[in-house]
């Protein structure tokens, strides 16, 4: 009976409307006027001329691409419009990141050859870096070779190569370039690798056996030697004429190599008023390999049109100019986040992050669009703020789709009228917010993005699979975000507290669901993490605007009302406890995987990395990376290897305490935490 009266109350609350109309937050005419300004074709065209660069971290395909950035920033009036330099050397240390150097490639080609008249001719070209660079893996260095292929399947371990003469000779591979190049070049003197290694795993997985995945070779070279990506398609007829004995000969050329120069980003604002020192933050990730057009020139313009739509408006005198600074950064992918949060003299001045990576996908692609909140080491109303727009878009544009009259139909003349349809997520890894929700600086904000795609990483991530009515949207959402944090001001505290109420009445649902699965000592304490995070919710607004005390012991009286709903028996099990507490060491700043380098990896060493069982951990709702991420996330001077064990389960499931106490100890032999003396 007592169970039931715990359920009851509950559902009903659960079944209450989870959301208000977003006109509750910000004016219907402000939304007007963003909708109507936003356009969806503007940044389409940005998306075509961006698609046209190989635009690797640095170089001048890279700066190609942020001269165009910089241009249209020009153009459209922004604030501060400037280009942010870091070396690239290869040596340089930015936090957990170390700089990696310039790849310049002067030229690269793969030729089939066949004997004939008692020499060479060339058959034809299966790669081409002038034409189609993403045939050339990263990362890959000069050679000139002309070698019989061998297929090595996989190539990872001792037994793909048993019976198999590899030396002097080409390898073909299933597996990514780097992953084989020790084994088939470093130790069997292989002459260089052709790899087929498929995209990302998804439901459409090897389906269509065109596509040429991009490929990576280290930045940081044990082995120098060099990659060339082919089709799985084209993989499969080698390994059949292979098969049948024939030999089949090639021609690698590649004339490229490492060097120093810089890394350079693109930055700009519109300053802000009364409190202008205070920042909220935009970002993206500019580089990728042609054409790129989801992963993330998408990204890239719809920010640089979210960036438009506010200058224009405010230029325009329709708008006011924020109270808050909006800036806006175009950097490489995760390295470049932590070089400039790792370079600012206080990133506590930035107050949100919203970043957006892949956010423009049409029908073809298969996409599914989420806002991610963030994870629970970084709790805030801002997570809220993102879904209740999500839901907003959602519902008009779904309705539209219906053939219903609606205000916010947020359908681009040259795109699509399908209904958004996002997803509201917490933590979900993979690009820069990782950096900024990082505990050394724990900004909070969105993550606007899109998974599946079918075709991410591929020579098929074209322009022509992006749709103008999805970028307007992603736009849309940014700029409403955006707008309503640089703005935020005490008079809006009682509806966010409204909000997050409402919202907490269904999370208290989803999470009564989620513990029933938990032993009952993990779901009690789950439940008491669950509570500490609504109270960290609206501790956060105090961030933005004052917190009087009668407005936030009313919340935390109806947060504490509700827990009383989800108490529950717990069995008087003595469980150990491990209490041993660690703090982060505050001169290493950043994740400790980084892009193209690992900073746990070259600090602990591989073989160690790779004992260890945490990052090997997953369950429904959570990878090895992401508990090992929050494993650290979670470390805060006060809470105990078992505290952040609890926090672990609470937010992904269930994970041995061991397997925490073990990576944290690894954490602490490289001196990235510090154990706390009693």
């Amino acid at each position: 009976m007592k169970r039931l009266c715990i359920a009851v109350p509950l559902l009903i609350l659960a079944g209450s409307p989870a959301h208000a109309d977003l006109r509750a937050l910000v004016a219907e005419e402000t939304l007007r006027q963003i909708a109507a300004e936003t356009s969806g074709e503007a940044a389409k065209k940005n998306l075509d001329t961006i698609t046209l660069q190989h635009r690797m971290r640095t170089g001048g395909q890279f700066a190609a691409a942020t001269a165009h950035i910089e241009s249209q920033l020009e153009g459209y009036g922004l604030d501060k419009v400037e280009i942010l330099q870091y070396p690239a050397d290869g040596k340089t240390m930015f936090g957990t990141q170390k700089s990696r150097p310039v790849w310049a490639v002067r030229f690269a080609e793969l030729w089939e050859l066949e004997r004939a008249d008692g020499g060479m001719r060339r058959v034809r070209r299966l790669g081409d870096w002038e034409s189609v660079p993403l045939t050339l893996a990263q990362d890959s260095l000069s050679a000139d070779v002309i070698a019989s292929l061998v297929d090595i399947g996989a190539g990872t371990s001792a037994a793909d190569y048993e019976g198999k003469d590899v030396a002097g000779k080409l390898v073909l591979t299933s597996s990514q370039p780097g992953a084989v190049v020790e084994l088939a070049v470093g130790e069997r003197r292989a002459a260089g690798i052709i790899s087929y290694a498929p995209n990302q795993r998804s439901a459409w997985w090897k389906e269509d056996d065109r596509l040429v995945r991009w490929g990576h070779m280290s930045s940081f070279p044990r082995t120098k030697s060099f990659g060339f990506m082919i089709s799985l398609g084209e993989a499969r007829k080698l390994q059949q004429r292979l098969a049948a004995g024939e030999e089949i000969l090639f021609h690698a050329k590649v004339e490229a190599g490492h060097e120093k120069g810089d890394y350079e980003f693109v930055t700009a604002e519109i300053e802000g008023t009364d409190r202008k020192d205070e920042i909220i933050h935009y970002t993206c990730h500019l580089d990728h390999p042609r054409p790129g057009a989801n992963d993330n020139a998408s990204g890239c313009v719809a920010i640089l049109e979210t960036a438009r739509t506010l200058n224009a408006l405010i230029d325009a005198e329709i708008l006011t100019r924020p109270r808050r600074t909006l800036k806006f950064l175009w950097p490489a992918e995760i390295e470049g986040s932590i070089m400039y949060l790792a370079g600012l003299d206080d990133p506590s001045r930035i107050k949100a992050n919203i970043h957006m990576d892949m956010v423009g996908g049409a029908p073809v692609t298969k996409a599914v669009f989420r806002i991610s909140g963030g994870p629970y080491s970084v709790p805030s109303f801002i997570a809220d703020l993102g879904h209740e727009i999500g839901r907003f878009v959602n519902d008009q544009t779904r309705r539209f789709a219906d053939g219903e009259d609606v205000v916010f139909p947020l359908n681009a003349p040259e795109g699509g009228k399908e209904p958004l349809l996002a997803q509201m997520e917490g933590l979900d890894m993979g690009s820069d917010h990782d950096v900024f929700f990082e505990g050394t600086w724990r900004i909070p904000g969105l993550y606007l993005h899109e998974w599946p795609d079918r075709y991410i990483h591929t020579n098929f991530d074209t322009a022509a699979n992006i749709d103008p009515t999805k970028l307007k949207r992603a736009a849309f959402i940014g700029a409403v975000s955006g707008w309503f944090l640089a703005n935020m001001s005490d008079a809006e505290v009682p509806t966010v507290l409204d909000m997050l109420k409402r919202n907490a009445l269904q999370r208290g649902s989803e999470h009564l669901a989620r513990r029933a699965a938990l032993p009952a000592l993990d779901a009690a304490a789950s439940t008491e993490i669950h509570f500490d995070i609504e109270r960290r919710k609206i501790d956060s607004i105090s961030e933005f605007a004052v917190l009087s005390d009668v407005e936030r012991d009313s919340a935390l009286g109806f947060l504490g009302e509700l827990q009383k709903l989800f108490v529950m028996p717990v069995p008087a099990i003595f469980v150990p406890r491990d209490e041993t507490v660690y703090l982060r060491n505050p001169e290493i700043e950043g994740p400790m995987h980084a892009f193209g380098y690992s900073y746990i990896e070259d600090r602990l060493g591989a073989e160690k990395l790779g004992l260890l069982r945490l990052p090997q951990h997953s369950t429904a709702f959570g990878t090895g990376r992401m508990f090992t991420y929050e494993a650290l996330n979670f470390v805060d001077g006060a809470r105990t290897v078992s505290d952040i064990r609890d926090w672990l389960v609470a937010e992904m499931g269930e994970v041995p305490v061991e397997h925490v106490a073990e990576y944290l100890g690894a954490l602490e032999s490289i001196d990235v935490v510090r154990k706390v003396q009693e």
